[in-house]
């Protein structure tokens, strides 16, 4: 059973689960919600154990498949049947390692922001870095140099609020958690072959500037999958619900419609 708390807008047939990333929550889609379908689809938004109001629900197993093994758990408790799901950055690394264990479940994958390849031993160092930072830092310090690397220069000149409000909810989480969340990602499963295999289709949402993901990278991994579709946002780094909700909520609408009519 399964106790991360899901927060559900519309009430269509077709249900959609929408997965925040790292030093995230739910309400990182709170922009984007007014601006779908909310007749043809319902959508869920569930808080990641360790974020949100889960900051204090522990993981299943330290790895990504523990955030994964949570959201199947809700999806059973309480009948969900087949869904799309749609994950913004670490919460992609989460469907993705949900489809490679239960892709019965799932009518498609979203990947917003994220990638399907594990990281490079440099990366890896970094995930290390971040590690001894926090440790010796604490949350705060963090969190302050964290959040303002995702956006663009010109957005967080112009956003100042914005970048500030996501400082502070990242610093009402807990270190253990965000430490946790940290070593999943720099341990999780390289899951090209898993998309390659997919019989279900596959929807991509990149960041022309994401300083994370380069847009070219996630054009080549949305050839991989047997069906899919790219939209790139021009104007995002890799905050695209908050760079330009607009822009992401049209590309969100579109994949999920053509993923749902697969």
């Amino acid at each position: 059973m399964s106790s991360i708390p899901v927060v559900k807008y519309g009430s269509g047939p077709v249900s959609v689960v929408l997965l925040h990333g790292f030093c995230e929550d739910r309400r990182v889609f709170e922009q984007v919600m007014p601006l779908l379908d909310q007749k043809n689809f319902t959508w869920f938004l569930p808080d990641l154990p360790g974020f949100g109001d889960a900051v204090n629900l522990g993981l299943l197993e330290l790895s990504i498949t523990g955030y994964a093994d949570q959201v199947r758990d809700w999806i059973l408790d309480n009948n969900k049947g087949s869904v799309i799901m749609a994950g913004h950055s670490m919460g992609g690394y989460v469907a993705l390692e949900f489809a490679s264990h239960y892709a019965q479940q799932l009518n498609g994958v979203i990947l917003m922001h994220s990638q399907m390849r594990a990281d490079s031993p440099e990366k890896r160092k970094s995930r290390d870095d971040q590690i001894k930072f926090l440790k010796k830092n604490g949350l705060s310090k963090y969190a302050r140099k964290l959040i303002p690397s995702l956006y663009t220069a010109e957005f967080r000149e112009a956003n100042p609020d914005l970048i500030r409000l996501w400082i502070q909810r990242a610093c009402l989480y807990n270190d253990q958690g965000v430490s946790l969340a940290i070593q999943a990602m720099r341990d999780r499963k390289d899951h090209t072959q898993t998309v390659r295999e997919l019989d279900i289709p596959v929807g991509f949402i990149a960041g022309a500037k994401d300083p994370l993901i380069p847009k070219e990278a996630s054009l080549e991994e949305s050839h991989v999958a047997k069906v899919t579709s790219f939209h790139l946002l021009e104007n995002a780094g890799h905050m695209g619900m908050l760079e330009d909700p607009e822009a992401f909520a049209q590309a969100l609408q579109a994949t999920v419609k053509q993923l749902s009519e697969q």
